[in-house]
């Protein structure tokens, strides 16, 4: 919870004083310790404390320590437990009611990592932070997971048919489910706490993530196969409650939300960098990693892209065309 303290300050040789609002800020993710995450919210812990010279206090809470995404998102958006927080944006569209948050992980939506970022900074940010700012929430910067991909306990994920063998944890997002349903996969929403009892127990027999988060979380240690999918490219947001950051005065409002294009930048670099060292060390564990062919990826791509994008539309209309100006922003790069 938001709490003000006095800081007294001497000024020189005068008996008054002046007392200076100082402020605590309370950050969630279920991002674990230990990682490029991790890293990057201690830094930018450090870096609030210092420029507002001790009267920003921030404390982070690592790997889902208080609760859920949706729980965290809640908390971030009344301002009370948590002021901030960083939360996949596929999570924060389906608990704000943010369907532009949502379509960001549409399945094979982005073909790389240059047409994501292009299109998150030119087309996506404006966008997000006019949603989220009439739910109650300051957009800053977007962050990284990565690319998801399939991973299975018995064998291999190299086609849809292969993948029904599974039963899958899912995101709590529609659009994730709508894609397991395109598959005709078997699928079950978990949160991130619930998914390794349930890979340890069978409840689960697969699951989709980033190779950072796989290991990260301990997933990937129940599991026998590694599939190279890349279906879906999923970022991450960092945001603000909207009631803490009005509460701010102005200086300290400009030290919290700095500069958030070289914040995207620095989060998107420490993921990227590692990711095929990671793929690697997951082979080292004795897990099959596949690579797919690409009459593979095809085959995945047919299945899933057009009814799971229509499903999405279909259910809302009000981003249609947002869609559209992304899918004519794609059309655009890909020419070049």
């Amino acid at each position: 919870m938001l709490s003000t303290t006095l800081t007294i300050f001497a000024l020189g040789f005068s008996n008054s004083v002046l007392a200076e609002d100082a402020y605590v800020m309370n950050f969630g993710t279920v991002a674990p310790d230990g990682t490029p995450w991790a890293e990057q919210l201690k830094e930018l812990e450090q870096r609030i404390e210092k420029e507002s010279n001790g009267r920003i206090q921030v404390n982070l809470f690592m790997g889902g320590s208080l609760g859920s995404e949706r729980e965290m998102i809640q908390d971030v958006k009344r301002g009370e437990r948590l002021q901030g927080g960083g939360f996949s944006t596929g999570a924060v569209g389906a608990e704000l009611d943010v369907p532009a948050l949502e379509m960001i992980e549409l399945p094979y939506l982005f073909n790389n990592t240059d047409e994501a970022d292009q299109v998150l900074d030119t087309i996506l940010y404006s966008a997000t932070k006019d949603a989220l700012a009439e739910k109650g929430v300051t957009f800053y910067a977007w962050t990284e997971n990565g690319w998801r991909c399939f991973a299975t306990k018995g064998g291999p994920a190299t086609s849809p048919e292969e993948l029904q063998k599974y039963k899958m944890r899912s995101q709590e997002s529609s659009v994730h489910l709508d894609m397991y349903k395109a598959l005709n996969v078997q699928a079950i929403a978990k949160p991130v706490s619930e998914v390794l009892p349930s890979l340890n127990t069978g409840i689960v027999t697969g699951f989709d993530n980033t190779p950072l988060f796989s290991i990260a979380a301990g997933w990937i240690q129940p599991v026998t196969h590694y599939t190279l999918s890349r279906h879906i490219y999923q970022p991450a947001a960092v945001m603000y409650s909207k009631k803490f950051i009005d509460s701010l005065p102005a200086d300290l409002k400009a030290v919290v939300l700095k500069d958030p294009k070289a914040e995207s930048q620095r989060g998107r670099k420490g993921v990227r960098e590692l990711e095929s060292g990671l793929i690697s060390s997951i082979g080292e564990m004795g897990i099959k990693v596949v690579t797919l062919t690409p009459e593979q990826n095809k085959a995945f791509r047919k299945t899933v892209r057009k009814p799971t994008h229509a499903a999405f539309l279909a259910q809302n209309k009000s981003v249609q065309k947002l869609y559209a100006k992304v899918k004519s922003t794609l059309k655009s790069i890909r020419k070049k």
